[in-house]
């Protein structure tokens, strides 16, 4: 199975590229004699700063936005790489979240959630929920979860009373030694995982993101620590959600690496979250230690050869023709290597091996003037193009309070092809 995607930028919005809502005559139509009020400024991220992507969008209510809208977003998104909506007049409904996200794939059908149906979690007034205990679905809208830690607002979307959503913690799943407790809460962080948004496992993984800030922790700035040797650290928001792009990740190789990465593939492990589930995460975040405490293919769900993804390592924005280095490094299990178009194709298959050379590949993407953390704002939200940018959560001290967001990401129609 090989399956594809990517981004650049300018600053006429072009109706004309963007994917439509329908392909009726009559949409169409509507379309090009309306036009929409959004405003777009791109953002600055400072002198020292070699991110170069993400912009601020006014003058549209997610909440009633129009195929104009639409227009605009998509064609912005497609850019820009990631979008924040401010100003917005009312918290996003869950099912105009899942309106908005499910848009820019039109021809998808089942409206899946990435990860594929969730397992059942509780009930309350007759209503059944599911999901897991840091990522349940909202019942109106079950493609739409609840991310984050804490107790969530009450009479929240039929939720029981003081529900709480279970957070992820570094200790749980890095590689020792891990930041101590009072640390934390001195405001000692680290990025949780690197990631594109998939399952790396039959469902292809989707084109879009996007995050609604319900409730955000109130402290003053945490310090993200490497702790890999560099001695890096970055100054962020607490609960802020970091941020690479993949044409920056692809931009910083050397030429006979990125001349590799253009034409080889990798093979993600078969149920890849079980797979890594009982090993350690590098303290980076970006892979897997190599312990030998994966769990064995044959203690995992049931799974079939053919559904194994295998994926190019890069992708490219079918509106703007840039190309993106977009690896998920921790699910690696095999790679398809080739020094070039018509060099013959080497196998590595030794997880010590994929792991050196996924490092080589993404760690030098991974230092703080490439990375831009977003600080949350209650009632914005945030999209991101998922095929073309690489994101973490990062950890934040508890006694700063929940951190309530509502995620939003549909299974694509189809596989990253490159």
């Amino acid at each position: 199975m090989v399956f594809t995607a990517t981004v650049t930028t300018t600053e006429d919005v072009k109706p004309s590229l963007v994917i439509p809502l329908k392909a009726d005559r009559e949409t169409t139509a509507l379309r090009h004699s309306e036009r929409s009020n959004g405003k777009l400024v791109p953002m600055d991220h400072g002198p020292t700063s070699k991110a170069d992507f993400g912009a601020v969008v006014t003058g549209i209510d997610l909440n009633d936005f129009s195929d104009a809208d639409f227009a605009f977003i998509s064609d912005a998104l497609h850019r820009h790489k990631l979008l924040v909506f401010k100003e917005q007049p009312a918290m996003l409904k869950p099912q105009q979240q899942y309106r908005l996200t499910s848009s820019f794939d039109p021809d998808e059908k089942t409206g899946g959630f990435a990860h594929g149906a969730d397992p059942y979690l509780t009930s309350h007034n007759g209503v059944d929920i599911y999901g897991i205990p840091n990522r349940p679905a909202i019942p109106v809208q079950p493609q739409v979860h609840i991310l984050g830690r804490g107790e969530v607002p009450d009479n929240h979307y039929q939720f029981p009373p003081n529900f709480k959503v279970k957070g992820v913690n570094h200790v749980d799943f890095h590689l020792p030694p891990h930041i101590s407790a009072d640390e934390r809460e001195k405001g000692a962080s680290r990025f949780y995982q690197w990631h594109f948004d998939g399952s790396l496992y039959n469902i292809p993984p989707p084109r879009v993101g996007c995050l609604l800030a319900v409730r955000t922790p109130k402290g003053p700035d945490v310090t993200v620590r490497w702790d890999d040797g560099s001695g890096s650290e970055l100054k962020i928001a607490p609960g802020a959600t970091a941020m690479v792009a993949g044409s920056r990740a692809l931009a910083l190789l050397d030429e006979d690496t990125r001349s590799i990465v253009m034409n080889s593939r990798i093979e993600y492990a078969p149920h890849a979250f079980q797979w890594m589930s009982t090993a350690h995460s590098s303290r980076l975040g970006h892979l897997i230690e190599t312990e030998g405490k994966e769990k064995p293919l044959d203690k995992l769900s049931p799974w079939e050869k053919e559904k194994v993804c295998i994926y190019p390592m890069v992708w490219t924005n079918p509106v703007t023709g840039e190309k993106s280095l977009q690896v998920h490094g921790q699910g690696a299990f095999k790679l398809y290597l080739k020094n070039g178009p018509e060099d013959k194709e080497r196998i590595i298959d030794d997880l010590k091996e994929v792991r050196k050379f996924m490092h080589r590949i993404m760690r030098p993407v991974l230092s703080p003037q490439n990375i831009y953390a977003h600080r949350h704002e209650e009632q914005d939200v945030i999209l991101w193009y998922n095929r073309a940018v690489w994101h973490s959560i990062t950890e934040f001290p508890e006694s700063y309070g929940p951190r309530i967001m509502h995620q939003c990401n549909v299974a694509a129609s189809d596989h990253p092809s490159g």
